[in-house]
């Protein structure tokens, strides 16, 4: 009888250690198999979402894939509603500061077709989307050292007046990666980022799409519709950090246009006037500032965005806003 307590004790002394580490090892095995098959769906969903944009892009732009220079696209059709994703966004550089807008600036007689944002030399540069570089030169009269990517979301992006490249033609990269630092190459009077929105070459106001006050996006989604015909604005003046959102009453413009281009007949031009104004009377009405109030109050009260609201009254001074102050709001 002591014999087989003794032989029972020594095979559970034994047995139970070797099925202990059996199960556990079958644990392991399990884990690692659950990981491996989430690693493995995970890469089959990165690959069919990377073949649905890839789709969405070459709908947009074709095989047409050039290293030549920005707008290569001339001639091509171009969509007449584009939805742009910018969910994926990155601000392209941490400065809140614009000094100089969209549009066409009387002092250079030229049309600005991007927004300059004040940064200091050695800045880090980010890619706004995921994307692929396009353009990586150098441009002694113009842009110096600039960067072009193209993007997911049908979008292209030009970067100029670098120090330094960081990124290499036809590379790939993701949104918010340093693809540069800020400089002032080429037709540059300060260190500064010259920041660009595209769609087939043609230019679209940042200031649609990017918030620099807010260091953020305007919405989740931007339409682009083909600019055709549109004069160019002229650009207003920056006369504060938060009034660099000003933004401008119509899109880009193709950049064959001149300043005699876009000159019209000055009875046309007024008839023009009149309509604009009173189709703008009809969607807005007036609202007098109160105590206390901000752009953000104001523009909530009326269902619109700051940005709509900077629209309505350019070179709006937030910091300056007094009681009775007079602002166009919609209706």
């Amino acid at each position: 009888m002591k014999i087989l307590k003794l032989l029972t004790f020594v095979s559970v002394g034994f047995i139970c250690p070797s099925m202990a580490e059996a199960q556990d090892l079958m644990a392991r095995e399990a884990t690692t198999d659950f990981q491996l098959k989430s690693s493995n769906t995970a890469k089959i969903i990165e690959q069919i979402q990377k073949k649905e944009e890839t789709q969405y892009v070459v709908g947009i732009y074709g095989d047409t894939w050039s290293n030549a220079g920005v707008n290569i696209y001339r001639g091509m059709e171009r969509p007449e509603n584009l939805v742009i994703d910018l969910r994926d966004f990155s601000m392209p550089i941490k400065s809140r500061l614009v000094t100089s807008n969209y549009g066409y600036r009387k002092r250079f007689r030229r049309n600005h077709y991007g927004i300059d944002v004040k940064g200091y030399t050695g800045d880090t540069i980010y890619a706004a989307f995921s994307g692929k570089v396009r353009v990586r030169k150098y441009d002694a009269r113009g842009f110096g050292y600039y960067i072009v990517l193209r993007h997911n979301n049908g979008l292209e992006t030009v970067y100029g007046h670098l120090s330094k490249q960081l990124v290499v033609e036809n590379q790939e990269v993701k949104s918010g990666q340093p693809i540069g630092l800020c400089g002032n190459t080429g037709h540059s009077f300060g260190s500064h980022l010259h920041f660009e929105t595209r769609v087939l070459g043609e230019p679209i106001n940042p200031a649609f799409m990017f918030n620099f006050a807010e260091q953020d996006v305007t919405g989740d989604t931007y339409t682009y519709r083909s600019g055709g015909s549109k004069n160019i604005p002229v650009a207003a003046p920056v006369v504060s950090e938060a009034a660099s959102l000003a933004t401008v009453e119509s899109e880009g413009v193709s950049e064959t246009n001149s300043a005699d281009e876009m000159e019209e007949p000055r009875e046309a031009k007024t008839t023009s006037s009149k309509k604009s104004k009173s189709k703008q009377t009809a969607k807005t009405k007036q609202h007098k500032v109160k105590a206390g109030e901000n752009p953000s109050v104001i523009a909530k009260k009326y269902h619109m965005t700051v940005a709509e609201l900077y629209k309505l009254n350019r070179g709006l001074n937030p910091t300056r806003l007094r009681p009775g102050q007079t602002l166009i709001v919609k209706k």
